[in-house]
């Protein structure tokens, strides 16, 4: 019998023991997946823009001079506008944003910032999310787009080729702090504290903020109001005394004094950093896709500066004041073909934003101008975007003076008409 029973009891044994291990086995951790290389979470793209233009003006030289209102494509006949190059890695719970480009476009970008040494960093910031990535707040630090406005400066990701007489009265880049809190998906705040408008470097003691908050109270509907605000006047200045002159503050101009040797000295601009003389911006942005293939696009904008003159201790200051809207619609015929169309109004009073001068070189007072486009658009693959445009600017009656637009060698008139053809390879 123990015979018997020997056997039997050590093959239970036997698989009481295997079952065991098998069990422990598989309630063993299973090891963390490979780490993936830093390389492949960066994410690339590039892209390529030219265009062919035809000012009906036919205005000499080639050179696109006396086309104030066509930022990006100014010249006739063919051009290249730029070529562009990203990189962003994303913040898990830090990351960065780089965006080279190269062209005659980036210097035009560029010409609005006084620092002409980042002419080609479109974009440059380190970013980070302090509850890691998937918190609610970012913040970025370095070089970035304004969060203002509704176009982009990049033409393929507009509704239209050319950027609007609007883009131009609006910032397009900053140099400071961003910071980004998501408070719910239908709601996002944003906050900036940086150099002021379009400086990598500032002009003065002051910092430029600004608001916004962008709501989405729907899948088809988003709005954003934003404020800025901020001094953006240099607040020095550099005189030039003859000899026997010597600066005096509380003239606030070169004043005899025997023996002196004259010479350049910079003095205070006299209170170009209070609030008084600050810069503030209203931005409105309502995007909306009603229907299917229909998407709207509109923009307001109320700004006010006040301009100090002279460099005094006590300066008179010159309220400058502008305001313009545009509205953008785009339907999409088929999944190759759209059509867009866009209008808008800008009044700006004292020429500030505007900047057109006359043959003499002096600013163009009490400007207020429309504009009208049509785009047809075809994109026969995803990385391939064909735009043929026809776009007027018109000076409407309450703009006196002279006309700005180029025609021909000597001329001028109150209307700029332009055809362009637009072409855009990009990867995404």
């Amino acid at each position: 019998m123990a015979r018997t029973t020997f056997p039997a009891l050590s093959l239970a044994l036997g698989l009481s023991t295997l079952s065991a291990l098998a069990t422990a086995q598989s309630e063993a951790p299973e090891p963390p997946p490979p780490l993936e290389p830093w390389y492949d979470a960066v994410e690339l793209s590039a892209f390529a823009d030219a265009y062919y233009n035809v000012n009906w003006a036919f205005p000499k030289p080639q050179d696109g001079s006396g086309v104030p209102t066509r930022y990006y494509a100014r010249q006739q006949g063919f051009g290249l506008s730029w070529v562009g190059l990203d990189a962003s890695y994303a913040p898990e719970p830090v990351g960065a944003t780089v965006s080279l480009r190269f062209g005659p476009t980036a210097r035009t970008y560029a010409e609005a910032d006084a620092d002409g040494a980042l002419e080609n960093v479109k974009q440059a910031f380190a970013s980070w999310r302090p509850a890691g990535p998937e918190g609610a707040l970012t913040l970025d630090f370095g070089k970035f787009d304004t969060i203002f406005g509704a176009e982009a400066a990049e033409s393929h990701k507009n509704a239209t080729y050319t950027r609007g007489a609007l883009w131009n009265a609006q910032p397009l880049f900053h140099t400071g702090l961003r910071g980004t809190l998501e408070l719910m998906p239908e709601l996002t705040l944003a906050a900036i504290a940086v150099n002021g408008v379009n400086n990598s470097q500032d002009n003065n003691v002051g910092k430029t903020f600004g608001l916004q908050a962008q709501l989405y109270p729907s899948d088809w509907l988003s709005l954003s109001v934003g404020w800025l605000g901020g001094p953006e006047q240099d607040d020095s200045v550099t005189t030039s005394c003859l000899v026997g002159q010597a600066y005096d503050p509380t003239v606030g101009d070169c004043v005899a004094r025997p023996g002196a040797p004259g010479g350049d000295e910079v003095v205070d601009r006299g209170g170009a950093n209070d609030f008084e003389a600050w810069r503030h911006l209203l931005d409105f942005v309502v995007s909306a896709e009603p229907v299917a293939n229909l998407s709207l696009l509109a923009n307001a904008n109320y700004g006010t500066e006040g301009v100090r003159v002279g460099t005094s201790a006590a300066p008179a200051i010159d309220n400058q004041s502008w305001y313009g809207g545009m509205l953008t619609a785009r339907y999409a015929l088929t999944e190759i073909f759209a059509v867009a169309v866009r209008g808008e109004y800008l009044n700006d009073k004292s020429g500030a934003v505007t900047g057109f001068t006359d043959p003499s070189g002096l600013t163009v007072q009490n400007v207020e101008m429309a504009t009208a486009t049509l785009t047809l658009e075809a994109m026969p693959t995803e990385n391939f975007l064909i735009r043929l445009e026809n776009r007027g600017d018109f000076l409407l009656e309450g703009t006196p003076g002279t006309d700005v637009f180029r025609k021909e060698e000597r001329g001028s008139e109150d209307k700029l008409m332009t055809t362009t053809l637009g072409i855009v390879v990009k990867t995404d």
